[in-house]
């Protein structure tokens, strides 16, 4: 078992002990100081025991407003501890903690989202023209080549398209025998395609006028953006300094942010953690921290 010793310092933060007495208490454990400080009046050593489960006299009398006080409190929880506190923070309390992390394991942590988490959270700041100009065109046909984007979406597209604009698809795919048709020509030969032709044509197209198809596609029907790769939507964040990083990452939930700052040491996590509210703190500590609430005046020889 670990032997404990007393904080003199602690006993007269948070429990009023006069200097003058502590000294008389260097052998004793924590009981046998309230009990002895009872009988001198101290009315917050005979409430003692009262104290640890009562949220409101822990918010009082540790004062939890105060962030070295909680700080010292958060010293002494274990890593399991400290992880049940973290889903108690907010989506702007918890990204601070991702400033204790490089800017290479931030890109880590959005590669590794769920990509329907990720494309709403890159959408609030880029566009998809902006995530198209990063991505490798191979990925651009490869999501191309999905089942799940039908002909239909494209088709939809090249007819809203003007006649020089087809033109300029037509030869880029077949050639310069394709100039100088009508808008209509155009049109009846994509019709004409059958499915594997139509997708080798989408797929020829130049990689600018591809980029605009695909940007034309997805604004017909979102849902397929969850077909790309996480890595190929995340690749704008790159662009970002680390604080506009973090910032776009706040629009996370916490359920995503929480095991990210679960990944730093346990002495960041603790600095993390002060900005617990002080009420949901205390109600957290009297259900069910009250074996911590009774070290936290003590010293530990481990510590």
């Amino acid at each position: 078992m670990i032997q404990l010793q007393v904080d003199f310092n602690l006993l007269n933060r948070f429990f009023g002990i006069p200097i003058s007495r502590i000294t008389q208490y260097a052998n004793k454990d924590i009981e046998e100081i309230m009990e002895l400080e009872a009988a001198q009046g101290n009315t917050k050593a005979a409430e003692y025991k009262k104290i640890l489960s009562d949220p409101d006299k822990i918010l009082e009398i540790f004062k939890l407003s105060n962030l070295e006080n909680k700080f010292i409190i958060l010293q002494n929880m274990s890593e399991s501890d400290l992880d049940e506190l973290l889903p108690y923070l907010d989506s702007e309390q918890l990204s601070r903690g991702l400033q204790f992390f490089t800017e290479e394991k931030l890109m880590e942590f959005c590669r590794e989202l769920p990509i329907e988490e990720l494309v709403v959270m890159i959408f609030e700041k880029f566009s998809m023209m902006d995530v198209l100009t990063l991505m490798p065109e191979n990925s651009m046909n490869n999501f191309i080549m999905e089942p799940e984007v039908e002909r239909k979406y494209a088709q939809s597209y090249f007819e809203q398209l003007e006649g020089k604009q087809l033109e300029k698809l037509m030869v880029q795919v077949y050639g310069a025998s394709f100039k100088d048709k009508n808008r209509g020509e155009y049109l009846k030969h994509l019709e004409e395609l059958d499915d594997n032709d139509f997708k080798a044509f989408m797929v020829g197209l130049e990689r600018e006028e591809k980029m605009k198809m695909i940007n034309g596609i997805v604004a017909q029907e979102p849902n397929l953006l969850l077909l790309f790769q996480t890595e190929d939507v995340a690749r704008p964040m790159e662009m970002l300094m680390k604080e506009d990083k973090i910032k776009l990452m706040q629009k996370l939930d916490p359920e995503f942010l929480v095991p990210m700052v679960q990944e730093l040491p346990v002495d960041l996590t603790q600095i993390v953690l002060t900005q617990i509210d002080p009420r949901d703190f205390a109600d957290i500590l009297a259900q069910d921290f009250q074996d911590i609430l009774s070290s936290v005046v003590l010293f530990s020889n481990a510590r």
